[in-house]
């Protein structure tokens, strides 16, 4: 993991989950704004992802494998006795919203971006089809999940840095997918377990990853008594790898503002 500090006087510290196939490097331009606001940040790169491993790229043996990692992120955020906030996005917020249903993580607040809780019909179609008409030899066999990079984001300048990424996930396994899938479905049937931390909720409306209305049907469910919630008009999955960050950059600070002032501390 990496932390970043920053050099203003510190306001809180914001742990970041990156989404699937990525890794860490993809919120560079997040993190310089965070810290310039006043934020330590704290990231690093999920287990199967990046730099953790070039053997087990794309698997994970078990979901525990995910949570356990983001409660060892959180704990280190901990330690700068601040406020804590965990930022997901995509694959991240499901992380986020499990580790904090779990009991593992209790942060001042979750910021989830496109959280996986649903993936679009016609990816469960396209997959589906695949893992039945092929014999799969086991469990860490891979196949291409048929996730486009134009899915997460229309930006040239991101575009162009996924081609030559050789750290970025291609293929996934069989055990991966079934192990997403299953997650996926505990997480939003026990929604209402989530009820002691505020949450933020930003989403695209024409998403070509995950379903937006059912996954905000799901997250809707948690009794959290700070809710908020914003559908973005885009197809863009990913939140702040693309052009117009500032209307999602402020909804975000404002949130954590909040939950500042909620608890104490003055911010400028």
């Amino acid at each position: 993991m990496w932390k970043w500090e920053t050099e203003n006087e510190p306001k809180g510290v914001v742990v970041i989950v990156h989404d699937l196939l990525e890794h860490h490097e993809y919120y560079d331009e997040l993190i310089v704004q965070l810290r310039r606001d006043g934020y330590h940040v704290v990231i690093g790169d999920l287990p199967g992802h990046g730099q953790t491993t070039r053997v087990n790229k794309g698997h994970i043996s078990s979901f525990e494998q995910y949570t356990e990692r983001l409660r060892e992120w959180h704990k280190l955020a901990e330690s700068y006795e601040l406020p804590t906030f965990v930022m997901g996005q995509g694959l991240g917020g499901l992380i986020a919203l499990e580790a904090e249903r779990l009991g593992k993580i209790q942060p001042d607040g979750l910021i989830v971006l496109n959280p996986l809780l649903s993936f679009k019909q016609s990816f469960m179609n396209r997959k589906n089809t695949i893992l039945t008409s092929v014999r799969m030899t086991s469990d860490e066999s891979r196949f291409n999940p048929g996730i486009k990079h134009s899915y997460f984001t229309a930006d040239k300048h991101f575009l162009n840095r996924y081609k030559t990424d050789e750290l970025l996930v291609d293929k996934v396994s069989y055990q991966w997918y079934k192990t997403v899938i299953n997650q996926m479905k505990i997480t939003s049937e026990n929604m209402e377990e989530i009820n002691t931390v505020p949450i933020l909720c930003i989403m695209t409306d024409d998403n070509q990853i995950i379903n937006p209305y059912l996954s905000a049907k799901f997250i809707k469910r948690t009794l959290s008594s700070d809710f908020r919630f914003i559908m973005l008009n885009s197809n863009e999955h990913s939140i702040f790898q693309r052009e117009d960050i500032e209307y999602p950059y402020y909804i975000m600070n404002q949130f954590i503002h909040s939950q500042l002032y909620s608890i104490g501390v003055v911010v400028d």
